[in-house]
């Protein structure tokens, strides 16, 4: 699912710490955050933030679990804007902002 966050009120860093995120790796110019659901590893929502002007363009899913092919980094996750749960994350997102 994708969203823009427009004129945040922090840095991306800290916006996402508030969100209850933790930082995992940059990759180029994306920053990549996930946040459990539960206290276990998975499920976990997994997302990527660039920055564009003076808003942050995020691209996010869920992860069901870890990769589990051999050399790959494919897993099982939910993507599209049809999950109630990436729809209520998405506008917990845009109301922290």
């Amino acid at each position: 699912m994708k969203i823009v966050i427009e004129n945040p009120s922090a840095s991306v860093a800290n916006f996402f710490r508030r969100a209850g995120y933790h930082f995992q790796k940059r990759e180029g110019e994306e920053m990549a955050f996930v946040r459990r659901l539960t206290d276990q590893p998975f499920p976990r929502f997994h997302l990527f933030c660039r920055i564009v002007d003076f808003s942050f363009h995020v691209n996010f899913h869920i992860d069901h679990k870890a990769a589990s092919y051999g050399g790959s980094s494919m897993h099982s996750g939910e993507y599209g804007e049809d999950s109630r749960l990436l729809q209520e994350e998405a506008d917990r997102l845009k109301q922290i902002a």
